[in-house]
């Protein structure tokens, strides 16, 4: 079982719905994957980042944290499990954040897990 929560500010960014939703997705998706059980998963809606997605899990390690918004990396280096997934949903992320002006960082938990912030205008 994983606690979710969140807080939110009304937000309005101009672009196409459903690549933001489908950005949305793919964060909260891997928090929830990217996980322990007992594990958390908070989502803030702001505005400055606009999105920011954190968790607890597995720490990672701070030199890993660019390559995941690759394709096809993920920080398990198992390439035949494709069961979990193909390694793509964080560079969709970046892709998305991209053709909509925006940017998208992440750092490692003090704690382990992850927290990706989405910039977008």
């Amino acid at each position: 079982m994983l606690t979710l929560r969140g807080e939110s500010a009304e937000r309005t960014v101009p672009g196409d719905p459903i690549l933001l939703e489908r950005l949305i997705a793919n964060l909260v998706h891997n928090a929830i994957k990217y996980n322990h059980p007992g594990g958390w998963v908070e989502v803030v809606v702001g505005d400055d980042p606009a999105l920011s997605v954190r968790n607890s899990g597995r720490r990672v390690p701070a030199e890993s944290v660019d390559s995941l918004f690759q394709p096809f990396r993920r920080l398990i280096a198992d390439r035949t499990n494709h069961r979990d997934g193909a390694g793509l949903g964080l560079s969709v992320v970046h892709s998305i954040a991209a053709a909509h002006h925006g940017r998208v960082s992440a750092v490692p938990g003090e704690d382990g897990g992850l927290r990706v912030d989405v910039f977008l205008p």
